[in-house]
């Protein structure tokens, strides 16, 4: 396992100890560039901010005509899942009375032939 010597590091700054006792004043600060004054617009309506302009009109018809046609998938997707349960429903009950009228049948032959 490695060790580091923290001896030689400042605790502070993590600089070498050649580097810890230089003056700051060696190192010239850049000059900031001037911030240009703004020019702002603030004209912009809720319907600009929100992106709803008649530039993107025809784009929020298609997403609105695509949010119908999704509303529409699903009530007719409900439909055929409600549609399926009750199919599922007869079939299992026409199973259950063919496995009836079978086991009757075989009780009859049973007791026919035992006669």
């Amino acid at each position: 396992m490695d060790s580091v010597n923290t001896s030689s590091l400042s605790i502070n700054r993590l600089e070498a100890p050649s580097q810890r006792h230089r003056p700051r004043s060696e190192t010239p600060t850049p000059a900031l560039p001037e911030i240009p004054a703004a020019e702002l617009d603030l004209t912009f309506s809720f319907d600009t901010i929100m992106g709803f302009s008649k530039f993107s009109e025809p784009q929020a018809e298609k997403v609105q005509k695509r949010a119908s046609n999704v509303m529409k998938l699903t009530q007719e997707n409900e439909k055929l899942k409600e549609e399926l349960r009750a199919m599922t429903a007869r079939l299992e009950a026409a199973e259950r009375k063919r496995r009836e009228l079978a086991s009757r049948s075989s009780k009859q032959q049973n007791n026919t032939t035992r006669s």
